[in-house]
């Protein structure tokens, strides 16, 4: 049973990740369909998947969420800052959004709902000034949710990532409070002045 909820979306709730959701971490942490795009690798015992919920998950550096339908674990999404150099998140005021969901719930509108939650938690409540997010450029369906919610493509590593085989470029998006804000207010009707 997951923890109490955080933030409500549409569709989603965020939670904070409870020890009792190890099981569906690891399950999901294991499964190509999650560490591929993800660009993780290395299979996950269950004393690594605790320790990546103790060390990680459960750690100051960021805000990590279980996104669920009711009491159904969905995915995760997180939000994570830099402590160092120009982009050290107190002085940037700026994050990096992540996120990844269980297989079976790809193509739901999940992930876009989890998405634009804690991209809204990131504007309004924790007073960024910008998100970004980055991932492989393999990877048309996350590319295609970041960019529903506003997102621009910023620039792109290339070659930097290996998937499958190949090297792939890494692709960077990033959003601004004030082209968020503008898209949740949508466009003003003309005052005629």
């Amino acid at each position: 049973m997951p923890g109490p909820v955080f933030l409500e979306g549409e569709a989603v709730t965020l939670r904070p990740i409870e020890e009792e959701d190890v099981e569906f971490l690891q399950r999901c942490m294991n499964d190509p369909r999650v560490w591929r795009y993800a660009l993780d690798v290395n299979p996950t015992n269950r004393v690594q998947t605790e320790a990546f919920f103790e060390d990680v998950l459960s750690g100051d550096d960021g805000v990590h969420c279980l996104a669920c339908d009711g009491d159904e674990p969905l995915g995760v999404v997180s939000l994570t800052g830099s402590r160092y150099g120009p982009d050290e998140t107190a002085r940037a005021r700026a994050a990096e959004l992540a996120y990844w969901f269980a297989p079976e719930r790809h193509g739901r509108g999940y992930g876009s709902d989890a998405a634009a939650t804690m991209v809204r938690y990131a504007f309004e409540d924790r007073n960024l000034r910008r998100v970004s997010a980055r991932l492989g450029s393999f990877n048309d369906a996350s590319a295609g949710l970041l960019e529903s919610l506003g997102f621009e493509h910023e620039g792109t590593l290339r070659e930097a990532a290996w998937f499958r085989g190949e090297y792939h470029d890494v692709r960077w998006y990033g959003l601004l409070r004030e082209e968020w804000r503008a898209r949740e207010e949508g466009p003003r009707p003309d005052d005629g002045t």
